[in-house]
């Protein structure tokens, strides 16, 4: 395969072959698979490079004439995908979760809320205390 923006194949998988697209600028994030467009599909699938590696053939005469609706499907599919590399996962703190954090930012809200409170109520009894 040669290093281009868009590499135009077919994958020779018996009653599943077909022709798939390699955008080498989509990185799986792991050495051992790769991202091909599989035309059948009409998805970007995460393959294993030493499966199907030595599947891959350039296009015939015959199938070149359909590099176009190829790349339409492409870009389709390619508008719509998101590598599985690229999502961002946040982890709770160790040995807190979410309902102690929310708890936790519940309280403080009331504290804050009962100590702005206690000082007008302490200057409401001051002065309840002097006129009595």
């Amino acid at each position: 395969m040669k290093e281009k923006r868009l590499w135009y194949g077919y994958l020779d998988a018996g009653q599943k072959s077909t022709l798939v697209v390699l955008d080498p600028s989509l990185q799986t994030g792991n050495e051992q698979t790769v991202y091909l467009f599989n035309l059948a599909r009409g998805k970007i699938l995460e393959y294993q490079r030493q499966i199907v590696e030595p599947k891959l053939r350039e296009l015939n005469s015959e199938q070149a004439t359909a590099t176009k609706q190829l790349k339409t499907a492409y870009t389709q599919a390619r508008r719509n995908f998101k590598p599985h590399d690229s999502r961002v996962v946040q982890f709770p703190v160790r040995g807190s979760s979410t309902k102690e954090t929310k708890e936790q930012e519940t309280l403080e809200e009331l504290t804050e809320f009962i100590g702005s409170n206690n000082e007008e109520f302490t200057e409401t009894e001051d002065w309840f205390d002097e006129n009595s």
